[in-house]
């Protein structure tokens, strides 16, 4: 989210708090927030929103000396905030700064959480300052900016920082995306941009909150881009085909529309499966590319194995992922996948478009070809996009 709460001076901070919490965001990037000034009673308004919405908080200061305390950008964070950096930008009038902070979302991945609040003197500051935010964030795929930046999407600033980020109202939003002035909106001045690394497919959307502040947030979800799955945690209708006892090897047809990595192997195991799996992956002609042995895990639930070693796929081209059972009983949906599912940058076809989708192969594994009634046997990858 990104919000500009024009230091509480509308309404109240449970009011505002309220507008976040509605949304639970993960991330919130605030602009106008006022520390311990005097016209906010000596409040520390991003500790004390940090306090009513339960999340980390990390304030930067554009003004070091304002009204008796100072004045600038905060970030709200689910995840731990490991620094924070102040980086002042060129200025015609007020200083601006951009606002970078390092949130740990897990152990091996820690992400640049930027915000900013661009100056009102005309497009040749706002593009110097867009000029200034490019050169912080260049070398940072994994970036995330959010800030209101006083301009339309057409002026120079905006088009300058595509150069380098991508608009998450451009690829997920729908309508005009205004949201100044917040009681009447006529104009698109607050963003949310990605880096390079986020290839997946956003959803954006302006909060109807029309009176907390004189500007109305924006959000966006993102899918992690080094965990995506086809299924995710859904569990199938009916996880174990009692009748069918025999050896099988099972599995999807999938494919990527951008380069990356499979990094493991997962499928859900009901009550009642024998132990002792064996997961593969395939082109999409039948050449194996890793088989792994699988250990058994919580039951029911997704069974998952990590690969020794990452392997490669394109974008745009047709692989199999499977696994053997020894006794059958396996998870299965007819009609599964009688229409196309994708989820981040993966996509199970339709059916019909590729010959039959889900496979299988009856005896002691191979590579699974056999369709039966389009059904989903809940096989799934993990996956990586290149940077």
């Amino acid at each position: 989210m990104t919000y500009n709460i024009k230091h509480g001076e509308l309404s109240s901070l449970d009011s505002i708090a309220s507008v976040i919490r509605g949304q639970a965001p993960d991330l919130v990037a605030l602009q106008e927030v006022d520390v311990l000034t005097n016209r906010a009673g000596k409040v520390d308004q991003a500790a004390r929103l940090g306090q009513l919405t339960g999340m980390n908080h990390a304030f930067v200061p554009s003004l070091l000396s304002y009204d008796g305390g100072q004045y600038g950008l905060a970030v709200l964070s689910r995840y731990p905030i490991r620094s924070v950096q102040r980086i002042p930008l060129r200025s015609a009038a007020e200083q601006r700064v951009l606002g970078l902070v390092e949130v740990e979302l897990d152990a091996t991945h820690v992400v640049p959480v930027a915000v900013t609040h661009f100056g009102t003197t005309g497009a040749t500051e706002r593009l110097n300052q867009a000029d200034d935010v490019k050169a912080a964030l260049a070398g940072k795929p994994w970036a995330l900016l959010g800030g209101d930046l006083n301009a339309s999407p057409s002026e120079s600033g905006i088009t300058s920082l595509k150069t380098l980020l991508t608009d998450a109202w451009t690829r997920g939003g729908s309508g005009n995306g205004y949201t100044h002035d917040a009681s009447f909106p006529t104009r698109r001045i607050d963003y949310l941009f990605l880096g390079s690394g986020w290839t997946s497919p956003v959803t954006a959307a302006v909060v109807g909150a029309s009176s907390q502040s004189d500007h109305r947030p924006v959000v966006a979800t993102l899918i992690l881009p080094w965990s995506q799955s086809l299924f995710g945690d859904r569990a199938p209708a009916n996880p174990v085909e009692e009748a069918d006892t025999r050896a099988v090897e099972l599995g999807v047809r999938f494919r990527s529309n951008v380069p990356g990595t499979i990094t493991a192997l997962r499928f859900y195991r009901g009550t009642g499966n024998a132990s002792g799996y064996v997961a593969r992956l395939w082109t999409g002609t039948g050449t194996l590319l890793a088989q792994v042995p699988v250990s058994d895990g919580r039951i029911p639930g997704w069974q998952e194995v990590t690969l020794p070693t990452p392997v490669p796929i394109s974008a745009n081209t047709l692989y199999v992922a499977s696994y053997y059972t020894s006794n059958g009983r396996f998870a299965r949906d007819p009609s599964g996948l009688a229409s196309a599912v994708t989820s981040g940058n993966l996509t199970a076809p339709a059916s019909a478009s590729v010959g039959g989708n889900g496979v299988y192969a009856y005896g002691s594994g191979g590579f699974p070809s056999s369709s039966y009634k389009d059904t989903n046997y809940w096989v799934d990858v993990r996956f990586v996009p290149s940077p």
